[in-house]
């Protein structure tokens, strides 16, 4: 499985020039929790929800102010084409919650730890679906024959 198999949001993006005002309306607008900050399509940072309330709010920053300077740089950021198995692994080793797909430096989704959640138990329930027919309706030549009797 791929990661390209968990990216079913369409990544939504701010320009590294526009303002944390900008940011803010951008995350109400597309009730998301997290913004994948660009410069020229290419993905430079992240800005989250979180980080409008620690790095602005809390600080009395200006709301004027541009995105670049309150966002998370050094994305974590993984190709379409990966395994999922890269996709646990990222989560697991950077704790963040949400990470960027990319196609050639080019933004194409972003997969959220909630959105691997409920990919990954929907895919676990429909395999104990069929676990437990097997289980119930055992094939006719699963089943074991009768014991033999053996006369004293």
């Amino acid at each position: 499985m791929y990661v390209s198999d968990f990216t079913w949001r369409e990544p939504v993006t701010i320009d590294v020039a526009e303002t944390i005002t900008t940011a803010a309306r951008r995350l109400a607008e597309h009730g998301v929790g997290a913004l994948v900050v660009v410069d020229e399509d290419r993905p430079v940072g992240i800005v989250t929800d979180r980080d409008l309330v620690v790095r602005v709010l809390a600080r009395g920053a200006d709301a004027a102010g541009r995105i670049d300077g309150v966002m998370s740089m050094g994305v974590v950021a993984l190709d379409a084409d990966d395994d999922v198995e890269e996709l646990y692994a990222v989560f697991g080793r950077h704790a963040i919650r949400r990470v960027p797909v990319v196609d050639h430096d080019r933004v194409v989704g972003m997969i959220s730890l909630d959105d691997a959640v409920v990919s990954t138990s929907s895919q676990m329930a429909a395999l104990s679906g069929v676990l437990s027919t097997q289980i119930a309706f055992p094939h006719a030549r699963d089943e074991a024959e009768p014991p033999a009797v053996v006369a004293d």
